[in-house]
């Protein structure tokens, strides 16, 4: 029932008559308090430029599918009165599962409405990563898993999203997985077939999914450009512009893990540079990334890992100040297991990067993301409740 966005479960909804004036009006209005609830209706008659009963139209519409509620509001001057009453999200009116798919465990999670992680589920993905069809099985089970134990039933499910290291076209087919060695594998199609018919089912690449995790985080202010790098098995990464991501053609743009770098050995991909291969001696085969990080991170005393830092932190300035010419953000964002390594070497990088920058560059401002193993997951189901909010298409 959630399959078409907001407007697929408001009372009354038919895009052939002359209520969908009516109908946009009420997803404005949950558009409207996905970031800013709670709000009273006269606030959101004011907001949304329309009649009081107009917003009160709308918000009955809201509130007969679940999606918002209301309560009284204290009155901070204790004045004599009917209390104003307030509306809100409804945090439980619909959930969302995330899943990220990795050579090592494909993990995933339950979000309500307000974005918060209800319950997590991993299984072990290292003896069969190299199958997409026993990986998809994985997914499912993971899906079902999630559900039952969060006592959550399908009805109550907008979708699905499933985020995976590699290139994944508009059509949701997974195009060239490389850790995962797949190739032209229809995962959406496959995915759709077994879920539910009202569940939304996406499909995309891991970057992609930490973009839209962090788009989610930043409650609708993101203005100019955002470059989200994910540092993971591999390196991906997203261009953000003014809160949507740039997809290029097919889906496939943003992939400066596939850069060429120069190295000891001779030219090589940043993501063999700066991804997880780089610390392929500190790794057991079926330990995951952020694990084994974690792992690294506690051994730094040994000159050999201070020997592997040093080398990552100079493919990381490369491979970054190559990015920045590129694409000029505003912004960079790094995420992933990996990217907890950055702050140890901040300075080192920010050094080497101007120096690597042509003048009339600035170094734009770097951070680590909030989110660390769970961004992918988090941006998949990010992207589902991200349609439940899309105005839609009346072409």
């Amino acid at each position: 029932m959630f399959s078409e966005g907001a407007l697929s479960h408001v009372p009354g909804t038919n895009l052939n008559t002359t209520s969908i004036l009516r109908q946009i009006n009420a997803l404005r209005a949950l558009r409207l308090l996905r970031w800013s609830s709670p709000m009273s209706r006269a606030d959101i008659a004011r907001e949304l430029k329309l009649t009081r009963s107009t917003a009160g139209n709308a918000i009955k519409s809201l509130l007969d599918s679940g999606l918002v509620l209301e309560a009284a509001e204290a009155d901070p001057l204790n004045r004599v009165g009917r209390p104003s009453v307030g509306v809100s999200i409804n945090s439980a009116g619909g959930y969302a599962i995330g899943i990220d798919i990795g050579t090592r465990v494909v993990s995933g999670l339950l979000v309500d409405l307000a974005m918060q992680v209800k319950h997590r589920v991993s299984v072990p993905n290292g003896t069969t990563f190299r199958d997409p069809q026993a990986t998809g099985e994985k997914v499912l089970g993971v899906i079902e898993r999630l559900r039952k134990e969060a006592d959550v039933s399908a009805d109550a499910i907008i979708g699905a999203g499933v985020s995976v290291p590699g290139l994944v076209d508009n059509a949701g087919q997974v195009v060239n997985a490389p850790f995962l060695e797949w190739r032209d594998y229809p995962m959406r199609d496959v995915l759709v077939r077994r879920l539910s018919a009202d569940w939304r089912v996406d499909v995309l690449n891991d970057a992609v999914a930490l973009a839209t995790a962090e788009g989610a985080a930043r409650q609708g202010d993101q203005a100019g450009s955002l470059l989200v790098v994910l540092l993971a098995e591999g390196i991906g990464s997203a261009l953000v512009q003014d809160g949507r991501i740039l997809s290029g053609a097919h889906g496939q743009a943003g992939e400066i893990g596939h850069t060429i770098l120069p190295s000891a050995r001779g030219p090589a991909s940043f993501e063999m540079l700066a991804g997880a291969p780089a610390f392929a001696e500190f790794f057991g085969p079926d330990t995951p990334v952020d694990i084994a990080i974690g792992e690294f991170m506690t051994n730094l005393s040994d000159p050999r890992s201070k020997q592997v830092l040093d080398v990552w932190c100079g493919h990381i300035a490369v491979g970054l100040a190559n990015a920045i010419h590129v694409l000029d953000p505003h912004r960079v964002v790094l995420g992933g297991p990996l990217a907890l390594l950055y702050s140890l070497r901040e300075q080192e990088a920010l050094k080497a990067i101007t120096a690597l920058l042509l003048p009339g560059f600035t170094v734009p401002d770097i951070s680590v993301t909030r989110y660390t193993a769970d961004g992918a997951a988090i941006g998949a189901a990010a992207a589902v409740l991200n349609s439940l909010f899309a105005l839609p298409d009346l072409s």
